[in-house]
């Protein structure tokens, strides 16, 4: 009993170089969060409307975005961790737990990364030069503060597909593949081609090749079985399919210095290595091919500021590819047999420095602390307030920068969108407050035309009550 846990203890170190990163990472995001300063507020208000309702109904439905469906598919996009996200969202309605759970989860990559960097290298330190490689690239914080988005959740689980179809464990590989897929639909075609990484001769990688297409297969099926009688909201990936076989050959939509100021990070400081395991970086292409013919301006972006979620799958496949090139060179240098160690010591120090200094202008541009302890910023948002004076049952509206404040109710609205097309012609008689921007006049007019009562009010805001006697 003893020898196995003693066996097992080397655990603990993915487990705190995981509590480090999820820490540092959570921090900044809760910033974010509380100051209304995320990638997109809107957005992350949608996910939290959809969470709080099916966790307190069993329903979905939002009301804050303009045209999405009432519907597990409301954006086009099939997504098998829905309702588990919604579950889970309901222990703690909170748009920074939402945030700290697809945090948390990344974060949780690092065991993979130990298990497969100790498998693929070297067991003393491959683990080390495994955590490095995935938790020390820098594109994985970037897209860890991306708010919350379902298909960032497969990085994690990509890795472990990749680590156990190497290690040959059938049932491991069919539990990370099924989860990779369920993060949405474009993952299913690339689990189908993880079978392919399996180490050995040509008939056991067809073999693997076969299983992982009949698993992805299975679930593909399953997902279109449940989502047969959709309509309403079409398929963002098999929309952007469709115009390009009107238009064949596809149109590139992005720019050279794309390369250099966006999808070059990608392989660096050191992942460039990766390319030594073209087969396990294979299945990557096609989200890269996708996201290099997406509309430019279609919410497909190459700024780190802007949305970059839909890279998620590429950090998966590049980290994994990077440690098994890692692996690769480590079995070249079996001829030095007793110089071996010395080398792959040397090695697991090099990848740590090398990463450390990369790491630091993104820690910077970021604005990331390294902690080990979850705290919440000292300044945030005076409009939080404004929930101390609206009534939990209260319909709401207010515009889509400040929409995340009043998320966790069933009528929320944003009179610069939504409150339109959900509302039809009733107006600012749909809801029972408004919190309105200072610098929208037009809506302050119809405000004081309707007799709306000034609550509280912010340096930009102000809370008015539209409540009839």
């Amino acid at each position: 009993m003893r020898d196995a846990v003693k066996s097992r203890l080397h655990w603990v170190v993915p487990l705190a170089a995981a509590w480090l990163w999820f820490c540092t990472i959570a921090n900044q995001s809760a910033v974010q969060v509380l100051n209304f300063d995320n990638i997109e507020n809107y957005a992350l208000a949608v996910f939290c409307q959809l969470f709080w309702g099916f966790s307190e109904n069993g329903e979905w439905a939002q009301t804050i975005h303009f045209g999405y469906v009432d519907s597990w598919m409301w954006s086009g996009h099939r997504t098998g961790w829905l309702p588990f996200m919604g579950w889970l969202y309901g222990l703690n309605p909170d748009p920074i737990w939402l945030t700290r759970i697809q945090i948390g989860l990344l974060s949780l990559g690092a065991f993979p990364a130990w298990g497969m960097g100790r498998d693929e290298i070297d067991e003393r330190y491959g683990g080390w030069i495994g955590l490095v490689l995935y938790l020390g690239f820098p594109p994985l914080a970037a897209i860890a503060l991306q708010d919350y988005q379902d298909l960032i959740l497969s990085i994690p689980f990509i890795l472990g597909a990749i680590w156990q179809c190497r290690k040959g464990s059938r049932l491991g590989f069919a539990a990370f593949a099924v989860a990779a897929a369920m993060c949405r639909e474009e993952l299913v075609p690339m689990m189908a081609l993880v079978g392919l990484a399996h180490p050995g001769h040509l008939r056991l990688r067809v073999r693997w090749f076969l299983t992982s297409a009949a698993i992805a297969a299975a679930y593909g099926a399953l997902i279109w079985w449940i989502g047969r009688d959709f309509s309403g909201y079409d398929n963002p990936m098999l929309s952007h399919s469709g115009d390009m076989v009107v238009r064949w050959p596809p149109v590139w939509t992005r720019e050279w210095t794309d390369l250099d100021n966006f999808y070059g990070a990608f392989l660096k400081p050191i992942q460039f290595i990766a390319v030594l395991s073209p087969v396990t970086l294979a299945p990557s292409l096609g989200a890269l091919f996708f996201h290099l013919t997406a509309p430019a301006h279609g919410g497909v972006d190459t700024t780190w500021s802007g949305h970059i979620h839909h890279m998620a799958p590429i950090v998966g496949f590049v980290a994994a590819a990077s440690i098994e090139a890692v692996g690769r060179l480590s079995r070249w240098l079996s001829r030095w047999r007793r110089a071996k160690p010395l080398l792959i010591g040397t090695t697991a120090l090099a990848v740590t420095a090398v990463s450390v200094i990369a790491a630091r202008p993104w820690m910077a541009f970021l604005n990331l602390s390294p902690s080990m302890s979850l705290t919440m910023p000292s300044t945030v948002a005076d409009e939080w307030t404004f929930l101390e004076h609206i009534p939990e049952d209260a319909a709401v509206a207010t515009d889509s920068h400040l929409s995340l404040l009043i998320a966790n109710r069933a009528e929320a609205f944003t009179y610069d969108e939504s409150l339109a097309d959900k509302r039809p012609g009733q107006g600012l008689q749909a809801v029972d407050f408004i919190i309105l921007r200072k610098g929208d006049k037009s809506w302050r007019k119809q405000v004081e035309a309707s007799g709306g009562q000034p609550v509280s009010e912010t340096r930009l805001y102000e809370l008015f009550d539209l409540r009839r006697p």
